[in-house]
């Protein structure tokens, strides 16, 4: 009888919902999860913060070996999701975007529909835009995964390609948060007979409902569902009723609500899983293109240059680079304030960042390349200006022939939390 652990027995016509982290396995009988059916000898790991419903057909036996949980009657996954479900797997809808507020179970619904879709044997892809909540690859990234299979969390759907967009809120980076949709909609297209976006819980303020409404353009959606009460994303559905067909589905009547410190866990759950398995890799400064950064853009000064860079501030240079607008250098110390303007005007640039080298530690960064517009993520731990040498710590196995998209993000790279108040360093 199971492995010694404790043993939860499900009525038929019970949902057992299971707050994680928790790990699970079905003894007897069969149960429902978003959609899809698991029996004997199924497993299940619950991530942290998030929570899984196990609606039982007939009686059923689970093993928990770690885990809170509780009970309620009946199957608390909303009938309208069912109906939705059935509407799209009878229909050519082939591309549907997902909105809805934070814990309003839209990221559950999207389980749902991709279970669905799969087990009448369409191929899915799910595009996950969440970028501060992920459940398909890193934080700071908008994940495209594929499946063929039914699944119990998005997590478990393999990625297959991802867009950094170098921060873990769209608030400060819309416009990558559009271009990043967008390109892996394109890229989805060819690949699967469906695709599900899932959207980022940012409804209630106009940048919010804007990102709503110009992503809705730019994925060309058949089809909007908004998740939660009538009277909720009013505003939303009045701006694209004009232009798309819209579903209303109610959210879940339980439901894990998250706090702000349960969504930074989970962001530190991901990085630390992400990174398992990943090494150390160092790189000449030389071999570096960068992205979403002022530093490291530019062509590095020569030495006569960096000697009149030098004169001009009047402390040790240890590295600099141009680019057409901007003037970058890495000091021992701080000079006077007025050598700045002196530097520029010497330099003909508009901006000057002038930097010490530690601004860039634990930076998180995304690799881009010509076949995937993120082969992974990295965080920089170590930079020597002297040697021109950059440390990162990544699961990716070739850095030096890839463009860095540098990060706002912050991440210690032994706890894997974030750095609060650094993401305000301007590089």
């Amino acid at each position: 009888m199971g492995l010694g652990l404790p043993e939860i027995k499900i009525p038929e016509g019970y949902t057992l919902i299971v707050y994680g982290p928790a790990k699970l396995k079905v003894l007897e009988g069969v149960l429902r999860v978003f959609g899809a059916e698991f029996s004997d000898g199924q497993e299940f790991n619950v991530e942290p913060t998030r929570a899984l419903p196990l609606y039982a057909h007939q009686n059923a036996v689970i093993n928990v070996e770690y885990g809170s949980f509780t009970f309620h009657i009946g199957d608390t996954t909303p009938g309208e999701w069912y109906e939705l479900a059935e509407k799209l797997a009878s229909s050519n809808i082939r591309r549907v975007l997902v909105i809805g507020d934070v814990d309003s179970g839209k990221t559950s619904l999207v389980t749902l529909l991709v279970n669905v879709l799969a087990n009448r044997g369409n191929k899915v892809a799910v595009i996950d835009a969440d970028v501060g909540q992920k459940s398909i690859g890193p934080p700071g990234t908008i994940g495209l995964g594929v499946t063929e299979k039914s699944v119990y969390s998005l997590s478990s759907i393999p990625l297959y390609d991802a867009f950094f967009t170098g921060s873990n809120s769209p608030a400060s980076v819309i416009h990558r948060s559009i271009v990043g949709a967008a390109l892996l909609a394109r890229k989805a297209e060819k690949l699967v007979d469906r695709l599900i976006i899932d959207s980022t819980g940012w409804v209630t303020e106009g940048e919010g409902r804007e990102l709503k409404f110009f992503k809705t353009l730019i994925t060309e959606p058949d089809l909007v569902v908004l998740v939660g009460a009538p009277s909720q994303l009013v505003q939303i559905e009045r701006e694209l009723e004009a232009l798309v067909e819209i579903v209303r589905v109610p959210k879940p009547a339980f439901i894990a609500s998250r706090d702000k410190q349960d969504r930074k866990e989970y962001r530190r759950y991901m990085y630390s899983r992400y990174f398992t398995g990943a090494s150390v890799k160092s790189i000449s400064l030389n071999n570096i293109r960068t992205a979403y950064s002022y530093f490291l853009s530019g062509r590095p000064l020569d030495s006569e240059e960096t000697f009149k860079l030098q004169s001009i501030l009047g402390v040790e240079v240890l590295y600099a680079e141009k680019a057409d607008d901007y003037l970058g250098a890495i000091v021992g110390s701080s000079p006077i304030p007025q050598a700045l303007d002196f530097a520029k005007n010497a330099f003909s640039v508009r901006h000057f960042r002038l930097l010490q080298g530690y601004e860039l530690l634990h930076s998180v960064v995304g690799f881009m390349s010509k076949e995937r517009y993120c082969e992974g993520i990295g965080i920089i731990t170590g930079f020597n200006a002297r040697e021109k040498r950059v440390s990162v710590l990544t699961p990716v196995e070739r850095i030096d022939n890839k463009l860095w998209l540098i990060g706002s993000q912050k991440v210690n790279p032994l706890s894997f939390e974030e750095e609060a108040g650094l993401e305000k360093w301007s590089l």
